[in-house]
């Protein structure tokens, strides 16, 4: 009986030993390990021929042959969880996560140094967007918002909102489409309660509009000149579409008026007309991507993968994966052909695989394939 009390007791060291070696909490620095591109991974970034990836743990890696192999960065003083990334070149990223903090790497994410955080706060920074000129807003929990002009050597409060409420800011970003004029200074944002964010001079003022949306949205995509596409819990989208003072809106159409904060001249108040879209599930929606034939790819919980056509088939084709993982991310491989993050680290992913295990009669497959014909919905 004592032989097997100090086995168990000999165990749990080692066990304790190593667990505590892969988290490394005690040096603040994340520790290197060959699973890490197993963990939980909260966000990915590609840039040109590179994807990053950050998770929990302080676990940032990233992958030079489309998701097949992964490097662990060497350095990084951080052991919680990340939440975001964003880099403006495949040299420059910055990373947020818990306790309000920002990473920041110049050498293609082998190494990191902390810009910013604050312990006391005690809440993540969600999200993070930064500008070629080295400007850029990082935001999160309880309206949570900061700026920074210097690259983030120095970051400094920003107002967004005056809701009481203090509704957690939970997305930002900007336009895609880097050929667009637009996209020099535009920024957009997403929350709680319905709340959509729109500045035109790199975070610096905002508008605040109400979408007429109860429920949180976790992430958005501008799509085209005055229009975005914001997703939602419960598989809902929404359409949000700005609309000029000469322009005629649908009588039938939902709209809201949103002003800048002055509201003395006539460009400070816009006007926003939304449609309401239903993937066919009830899987709540992450991140979204723009594919190369203007498509939009979509992420989810419970292993769905969204594809929405706006301009041509006008569809939106959804295949719920048989692993029913959770996906927090998307990037776009070219064709029909994806990589996914999320639970249990990364997965390649095929539409149309999805589509043809679905329809065979001897697939083995429990993939799902819903299509919504948006021609066929009356938005609203």
């Amino acid at each position: 009986m004592r032989y097997f009390i100090l086995l168990f007791s000999l165990l749990y060291l080692l066990t304790f030993n190593a667990t505590a070696s892969n988290f490394n909490y005690a040096t603040g620095f994340a520790a290197i390990n060959e699973m890490s591109s197993k963990a939980l991974i909260n966000a990915m970034e590609r840039v040109d021929d590179r994807i990053y990836a950050v998770g929990e743990h302080g676990i940032i890696i990233y992958s030079d042959d489309l998701g097949d192999n992964w490097t662990q960065s060497e350095s990084v003083p951080f052991t919680n969880t990340l939440t975001d990334i964003d880099c403006i070149s495949k040299e420059e990223c910055w990373a947020t996560g818990h306790d309000a903090t920002i990473l920041h790497s110049n050498d293609s994410g082998k190494t990191w140094i902390k810009q910013y955080e604050d312990i006391d706060f005690d809440a993540p920074l969600l999200s993070i967007h930064m500008y070629e000129s080295g400007e850029g807003i990082a935001i999160g929990a309880f309206a949570l918002s900061l700026r920074t002009t210097d690259g983030g050597q120095t970051w400094g409060y920003l107002f967004m909102d005056d809701d009481d409420f203090q509704p957690h800011f939970n997305y930002a970003y900007g336009d895609s489409q880097a050929w667009r004029k637009s996209s020099a200074n535009e920024a957009y944002a997403v929350g709680e309660i319905g709340k959509y964010y729109i500045s035109d001079d790199k975070g610096l003022n905002w508008l605040v509009v109400s979408t007429g949306y109860d429920g949180s949205y976790w992430s958005g995509i501008k799509v085209d000149d005055g229009k975005s596409l914001l997703l939602g819990m419960s598989g809902n989208l929404t359409l949000i579409t700005r609309y000029g003072p000469e322009d005629i809106v649908p009588p039938e159409k939902f709209t809201s008026i949103a002003c800048y904060e002055a509201g003395y001249f006539k460009d400070d108040c816009k006007l926003f007309a939304f449609d309401n879209i239903f993937i066919g599930t009830k899987n709540s929606l992450t991140n979204a991507i723009m594919m190369d034939d203007g498509r939009i790819a979509i992420s989810g919980n419970g292993g769905s993968v969204t594809i929405v056509d706006l301009y041509r088939k006008k569809t939106v084709e959804t295949c719920v994966r048989s692993d029913r993982l959770s996906n927090t991310s998307i990037v776009y491989l070219g064709g029909e052909e994806f990589l996914l993050a999320g639970e249990d680290g990364f997965r390649k992913h095929s539409m149309e695989a999805c589509y043809d295990n679905f329809v065979s009669a001897d697939s083995q497959s429990q993939d799902t394939y819903y299509t919504v014909d948006l021609n066929m919905v009356q938005f609203f």
